[in-house]
């Protein structure tokens, strides 16, 4: 015979541990690990600037220039085009507007805090657009099949803290993502 006292004592018990499962998993980070690797395929990337240190192997970065932007094979040579914070001045001249609207490849401005206005509107320098405080720190170009508008994704940091290991971590997501368009085309 089952003491009642001590069935009681069970069900606390079970009560407890289902309390605190629900706690444990609402607490968890529904995008996964932030520091989770990309592990994907070998993906080529061009990189107006210095190609930045990632953890992933499979990663093979090719610094260009500018010009390079005018070729017409750029979609079928790299998977994805990165602008360094040092270069998106440039990278906002109205000569650039259309290529980045017409390239089947993305386009990731890596530092950028002014959104995608001066990469879309050939109106409007780098300099003269302001500076959102959103936490991002990526805004992607993306030409989708259907339709001759870009896609905009801003891109910001695991829990908006700059920090080395977040930085991987961003870049890492950027590998993903482009890997995700690659094969969604």
């Amino acid at each position: 015979m089952v003491n009642l006292k001590g069935l009681k004592i069970i069900k606390k018990i079970i009560f407890f541990i289902i309390i605190i499962s629900i706690f444990i998993s609402g607490c968890s980070d529904i995008n996964g690990d932030p520091t989770e690797k990309y592990d994907g395929i070998e993906l080529r990337i061009g990189v107006i600037g210095s190609a930045p240190e990632v953890r992933e192997t499979q990663i093979l970065f090719e610094e260009i220039e500018f010009n390079l932007l005018e070729v017409n094979n750029l979609d079928s040579k790299y998977d994805a085009i990165f602008i360094t914070k040092e270069n998106l001045s440039e990278a906002s001249n109205p000569e650039y507007v259309q290529i980045y609207k017409d390239s089947k490849i993305p386009f990731y401005f890596i530092g950028n805090n002014k959104s995608h206005v001066p990469f879309t509107n050939k109106e409007l320098s780098y300099e003269e657009v302001p500076v959102f405080d959103d936490g991002m720190y990526v805004t992607a170009l993306i030409h989708p099949d259907f339709d001759s508008l870009n896609i905009i994704n801003e891109i910001g940091f695991y829990n908006d803290v700059e920090s080395e290991t977040n930085i991987k971590a961003l870049y890492s997501r950027l590998f993903s993502n482009i890997l995700e368009i690659k094969y969604n085309r």
